[in-house]
């Protein structure tokens, strides 16, 4: 066909679509809407960090939840966004579909962005369908779009639930031109389906620790639905990020399942939602809503690191970079040595480390640790009277010390630790035995387990065959078919 035609028919079929009707309303009462705005609005506040992607939920069931990540990426200058969604009724004939069709919402109407249409209607494998009239996984977001981000423009997908990776690698080929600096992209996804909540609640794990790895590779390889309802749409948020960003691994925001909404607590089919963040910056956990607890490794104040922190500036420089990132929220930390009345005298012994409490403890508090594991080969350097001085001294200060037994209960969570090495009174491995996890069994109901294991070899980039047969030790009294996936750090 002679190119002047082939432009003539693409301005008909423009023509044809700015003339079409808006989609109607498929939510015509604003009230849930209402709520979650006023809910979040109360508690949350734009970021000042450079959003490049969002990621969620498409339930009203849980609103709040969809409103909050996009009133908390809103503070950004955007012009386009691209909203992905599963086809939840297989209605469309290809992989992919979109449509040239506006949508009208109980907050106004939100555009489309026609040339990126058309060129996304360029892919083989991308139909324009009205299927997007009945798609609550789009109708589910929009007013929050047309509230917070109104007039810009969107290219709306939805993604079949039979897509291969083929298909997607396809798809994110044509829409990387189409992803600027200033380019949203809205994942609308729902995560584990049909479970129940403490099974639900293993499959976050595994979904959790898939995000956190930030590699789109892991992607294809969970199960749909019961880690997330649509692999095609985390893989391209994921991918598309990677590749124009630099930057694939989410900020988490909250994961909640259905039933913290209401219902029966032994529901057999639930569902869960992870809303996400994308950003090329450091948003600080002071930034982010609700509580949070942060987790570090080894931690002490002796030996070189007490003459650095002899210096107040470098002590201020050092706590600033920690707190940037913790936003002063709770820590709980490996404490590797012990904590003592006053300074250590020398070093009689090589594996030592002794930290004068008048250093540790101020230091320990600024930081806003609340809790430190002693399960190390560090804990005895002293002998066991030091080491009951010192749980003393941190419990006078209002810091857990976490001993090998019964997790600590933190609330929200479980804290076990474990170690299975030594240095005194003679150096010593492979302590820990089949039954030394048996007091981590979680309660009923059951709460998340964060577990310090100390263990292994230093500078080994791969677990030994000890590692993995305690990890299979662990599982094996932790893995209830109520309760699955602890954190081990």
């Amino acid at each position: 066909m002679h190119p002047l035609k082939n432009l003539a028919i693409q301005g008909l079929i423009l023509a044809w679509s700015f003339a079409a009707e808006p989609f109607p309303l498929l939510f015509e009462n604003a009230a849930p809407f209402q709520r979650a705005v006023a809910i979040v609005e109360k508690e949350t506040r734009p970021l000042d960090a450079k959003i490049t992607g969002v990621t969620v939920p498409h339930h009203l069931l849980a609103a709040d939840m969809i409103a909050r990540p996009l009133l908390m990426a809103s503070g950004g200058k955007y012009d386009r966004i691209i909203l992905i969604t599963p086809d939840h009724f297989r209605r469309s004939p290809k992989p992919a579909a979109t449509t040239l069709r506006s949508f009208r919402t109980v907050w106004g109407e939100v555009p489309i962005d026609a040339a990126a249409v058309q060129v996304f209607l360029g892919n083989e494998h991308v139909a324009e369908s009205n299927l997007f009239s009945h798609e609550h996984g789009v109708h589910a977001i929009l007013p929050f779009l047309a509230k917070w981000y109104p007039d810009v423009p969107v290219l709306p997908i939805v993604l079949h639930v039979l897509s291969t990776p083929k298909d997607w690698e396809s798809l994110a080929e044509t829409l990387l031109p189409l992803v600027t600096p200033n380019t949203l992209l809205i994942q609308s996804t729902d995560f584990s389906h049909y479970l129940s909540q403490p099974v639900a609640a293993g499959k976050d794990q595994e979904m959790l620790m898939a995000l956190c790895f930030g590699n789109p590779a892991a992607i294809p390889f969970l199960e749909q639905p019961e880690h997330l309802d649509s692999k095609a749409a985390q893989w391209l948020q994921m991918i598309l990020q990677k590749r124009f960003h630099g930057n694939s691994t989410p900020i988490i925001v909250d994961n909640r399942n259905a039933i913290r909404y209401g219902g029966r607590p032994d529901e057999p089919r639930t569902t869960s939602y992870v809303t996400q963040l994308y950003s090329p910056d450091l948003i600080p956990a002071a930034a982010l809503p609700g509580e949070a607890f942060f987790f570090g490794g080894d931690t002490h104040f002796g030996r070189h690191v007490a003459k650095v922190f002899a210096d107040p500036e470098r002590a201020a420089a050092i706590r600033k970079k920690i707190l940037a990132v913790t936003g002063n929220r709770p820590l709980i930390v490996n404490l590797e040595g012990v904590i003592l009345d006053g300074p250590p005298r020398g070093y009689p012994h090589p594996m030592r480390i002794g930290m004068d409490a008048a250093l540790a403890i101020p230091e320990l508090k600024k930081l806003g640790v609340t809790g430190v594991s002693l399960a190390n080969n560090h804990a005895l350097d002293y002998g066991t009277k030091a080491r009951d001085r010192m749980m003393k001294i941190l419990a006078e200060n209002g810091i857990a010390a976490l001993v090998e037994g019964t997790p600590s209960d933190f609330g929200a969570f479980r804290v076990g630790v474990a170690s299975d090495l030594a240095n005194l009174p003679a150096p010593a491995q492979k302590l820990l035995t089949v039954d030394s996890f048996a007091t981590w069994k979680s309660p009923a109901p059951p709460k998340p387990l964060v577990a310090f294991f100390h263990a292994g070899n230093e500078y080994a980039d791969a677990p030994s065959a000890r590692e993995r047969q305690l990890a299979g030790w662990a599982e094996t009294h932790v893995l209830t078919p109520n309760h699955r996936n602890p954190i081990f750090t």
